[in-house]
């Protein structure tokens, strides 16, 4: 299922080899279910039988956090086009839209955007009595008759049980993969490389990093006069399906100027210099601070006790300003 998913273009590379390294892992069937809970049963298993369901009605459509297909951003650009041609969009706001649909990843974030137009396509249908294990058995089978494997089940027989398989899953080591807290300066580097590999560049209007996640807000594909809000996990994914006017005095961030050996320097010191004690770092916002007048990064320190306090240095490491906690 996951193999046919990445085929339509429900998953992307990384989320898809993510779920089949979590499959390889997983212990029950609770576990496997998750991690295709989300998407849209595949074409390539062909409609599912239906069955008669007495005092249930079949709602014939996804929940909007289910996977959109590669043939669902086609018609929502084609309806945008169509929007285009009608008056019911501008050039800006059809130029915009188009870019965030291609690059929607739910069903929900590609209805948004056409919400608001007359005509709308019409959503994916949902399978009327999905029955996934039948779903899973019929493919298994079919790949066993691929492999030169029949079963013979003769109708006044039953059939014969399949032989349990025993898997060994202490075989192979497991796979390990580090991630760093984002709020260090390995973290930061971590997500300045991903977020080069994600847009080919590393300009951002504004980026804040927590330990375990992060946000960036970057200008609209094509349109300049519009940011995006996107979030990180390991990924970068968007916030929302909406774009919003950039400011006039925005101004481009580039991450690849942080100096990283100072801002490690300065994140290993900075409860201290801070007066905060047994404190550590919250987070990070990297933004165009207004009252020193230029892009700088803004370190935030806190302790159990919520004692807390705050200093910001340049993109270079110069330390412009401390706000250390008073007793």
């Amino acid at each position: 299922m996951l193999d046919a998913a990445y085929a339509e273009g429900q998953l992307g590379a990384d989320e898809y080899h993510d779920r089949v390294r979590r499959a390889g892992s997983a212990r029950t069937l609770g576990e496997l279910g998750g991690l295709t809970a989300d998407l849209q049963s595949p074409a390539v298993f062909g409609p599912p039988a239906e069955r008669k369901r007495f005092g249930r009605r079949h709602s014939g459509e996804y929940p909007a956090r289910t996977k959109a297909r590669d043939g669902d951003r086609a018609r929502t650009v084609a309806a945008l086009d169509a929007a285009r041609a009608d008056g019911q969009l501008d050039a800006d706001e059809h130029t915009a839209m188009a870019e965030l649909a291609a690059e929607a990843r739910t069903l929900g974030e590609l209805s948004t955007l056409v919400a608001e137009l007359q005509q709308r396509p019409a959503a994916p249908v949902k399978p009327k009595a999905r029955n996934t294990f039948r779903i899973v058995t019929s493919a298994a089978v079919a790949l066993a008759a691929v492999g030169g494997f029949a079963w013979t089940i003769r109708a006044d027989e039953p059939a014969a049980p399949a032989p349990e398989t025993t898997i060994n899953y202490n075989a192979a080591p497991p796979l390990v993969i580090p991630t760093p807290k984002l709020d260090t300066v390995v973290g930061f580097i971590q997500f300045r490389d991903d977020y080069r590999a994600k847009f080919g560049d590393t300009l951002v209007d504004e980026a804040v990093l927590h330990d375990e996640h992060a946000s960036a807000v970057r200008r609209a594909p094509d349109n300049g006069d519009w940011t995006v809000d996107y979030t990180y996990r390991g990924g970068f994914d968007r916030s929302n399906s909406q774009v919003t006017t950039r400011k006039r005095d925005a101004v481009d961030i580039d991450l690849a100027q942080v100096n990283t050996d100072a801002l490690g320097a300065v994140l290993n010191t900075a409860a201290a210099t801070l007066n905060v004690r047994d404190g550590v770092v919250t987070h990070l916002r990297i933004a165009d601070t207004s009252w020193v007048g230029r892009p700088a990064i803004t370190v935030f320190v806190r302790n159990e006790v919520s004692q807390s306090g705050h200093l910001v240095l340049a993109l270079s490491g110069e330390v412009l300003e401390t706000n250390p906690y008073e007793r």
